[in-house]
């Protein structure tokens, strides 16, 4: 069952979903900022549900040390051009540095579904 049919049917069965589904928008805002703050200080790794409707466990940051490139040389017909970072998203989806990649990734909050992350 897909994603989306997974949601219909949890909601019919009166099933609480995820923290971030059943929020307002003032929490959800806060809680993305949250996040994207803790990205962009350490490597965090996130299990969410694709598009496709498996489940993915990624290992990601926003952090430049750990590996994050905003923006990256490459050589284009003997020239050096510069790529930018990776296109605006809208608040529906977060953009992170997938580490074990080494490439930009995308996931929806409303399928996160586990944060991991060291303290201290």
């Amino acid at each position: 069952m897909n994603f989306e049919k997974e949601q219909i049917w949890r909601r019919l069965a009166d099933q609480s979903g995820n923290y971030y589904c059943e929020s307002a928008e003032p929490e959800r805002e806060e809680f993305r900022k949250w996040l994207k703050e803790l990205l962009y200080k350490e490597e965090v790794m996130i299990e969410f549900t694709k598009a496709d409707g498996t489940d993915r466990v990624m290992k990601c940051t926003l952090n430049t040390e750990l590996g994050a490139k905003y923006k990256t040389e490459v050589l284009v017909e003997n020239e050096v051009a510069v790529q930018a970072k990776p296109k605006k998203v809208t608040t529906d989806t977060c953009q992170v540095w997938d580490i074990e990649a080494a490439a930009w990734r995308s996931f929806r909050w409303d399928r996160l579904k586990r944060i991991d992350f060291k303290l201290g």
